[in-house]
C-alpha cells in the first residue's frame, strides 16, 4: 500500500509540473520558449523546415526523447578512406555511388514531438533549413532536453519570413551563445555537424560526384517545378475553352475559376523562387 501510495503521489506531481510547464515555438521569430508557471525560464534560437519541409505548426505533446539520436533517413554521402563529405545532403533513397557510404545525420538532445520530428542540437545557419526538424544550439537543446518531460506539451505557430536574417551559429564551433547574425550563405549544418563523425569537407579535388549530383538535384528540381506549372497551364486552358461555350451564371463562374488559377500560378512563382535559393543554398551556386 505504502508504495503504491508513494507511486500515485509521483504521478500527480508530475501530472502537475507537466500542467505548468510548456514549450512554444515561434515560426516567425525563429525562437523557442520554455514556460514554467507562466514564466520563461529559457529562451533559444531556432532553424526550422526548409520550403517544402515546413515544421508542422499546432499544438502537440513531447513523445519521445533520445540523448543520442541520428536521423533514419536523412544524412551525408562520404568517402571511408579519405574521410571527406562528398554528398553533404543526401538521403537514404538516393543511389550510392561506388566507394562511398551513407552516414546518418546526427539528431543529439532529441525530444519528439511529432512522428519523425523532433526538436534538438543542430548548426543554424541564418535561414529555415532543416527537413522539419527544430535545431537549437547544443547548450540549449542540452537544458532544454533536461528540463522537460515526455507528456510536456509544444505548441508551434507562425510562419518563417523569407529573406529574414535570423540568428545563427558562429562560423568557428558547431554552437555557440547567440551572440551575431551572419550573411545567408554560411556553411551547411550538415558540413559542421558530419565532421564530429570524422568527416571533412569535400576537397577541391572531390569535386566530379557533388558535381554531377548538384546537376541531378537542379534537372529534379526543374521537373518538378515545371510539371506543377504545366498542370495550372493545362487546368486554365480548359477552364478557358469551356468558359467560351459557357452562357450566363456558368460563364461568370468559369472566369472566377479562372482567376483563381491565374493567382496560384502567381503563388507558385514565389514558392519556386523561395526553393530555388534554399536549393542554391544547400549545393552552393548562383
Amino acid at each position: 500500500m505504502k508504495a503504491a501510495y508513494i507511486c500515485l503521489v509521483s504521478l500527480l506531481l508530475l501530472s502537475s509540473a507537466l500542467a505548468q510547464q510548456r514549450i512554444e515555438i515561434d515560426l516567425t521569430n525563429q525562437t523557442a520558449y520554455l514556460i514554467d508557471r507562466g514564466r520563461v525560464v529559457l529562451q533559444s534560437p531556432i532553424c526550422s523546415g526548409r520550403p517544402g519541409h515546413e515544421t508542422p505548426t499546432g499544438t502537440f505533446k513531447i513523445t519521445d526523447k533520445d540523448i543520442n539520436h541520428s536521423s533514419s533517413f536523412y544524412g551525408f554521402l562520404g568517402n571511408p578512406m579519405t574521410k571527406q563529405i562528398v554528398i553533404p545532403d543526401a538521403d537514404k533513397d538516393m543511389a550510392i555511388p561506388p566507394g562511398l557510404e551513407f552516414v546518418n545525420a546526427p539528431m543529439r538532445y532529441y525530444m519528439q514531438f511529432r512522428p519523425a520530428i523532433g526538436m534538438h542540437s543542430g548548426y543554424l545557419p541564418g535561414h529555415p533549413d532543416s527537413h522539419g526538424c527544430v535545431r537549437m544550439p547544443q547548450q540549449y537543446a542540452t537544458a532544454l532536453f533536461q528540463a522537460v518531460a515526455i507528456g510536456t506539451p509544444v505548441h508551434v505557430y507562425g510562419h518563417p519570413q523569407l529573406g529574414r536574417a535570423y540568428w545563427a551559429s558562429p562560423r568557428n564551433q558547431f554552437a555557440s551563445s547567440p551572440v551575431r547574425t551572419v550573411a545567408f550563405n554560411q556553411p551547411g549544418f550538415l558540413q559542421r555537424a558530419f565532421a564530429q563523425a570524422g568527416f571533412a569537407s569535400r576537397s577541391s579535388g572531390d569535386n566530379g560526384a557533388f558535381k554531377r549530383s548538384r546537376e541531378a538535384a537542379f534537372d529534379e528540381f526543374e521537373r518538378e517545378w515545371d510539371a506543377k506549372k504545366h498542370a495550372l497551364d493545362h487546368e486554365k486552358d480548359a477552364l478557358e475553352d469551356r468558359k467560351d461555350r459557357a452562357q450566363g451564371l456558368a460563364k461568370e463562374q468559369l472566369r472566377a475559376r479562372i482567376k483563381q488559377i491565374e493567382q496560384l500560378k502567381d503563388e507558385l512563382e514565389i514558392r519556386r523562387d523561395a526553393a530555388e535559393e534554399m536549393l542554391k543554398r544547400r549545393w552552393g551556386g548562383d
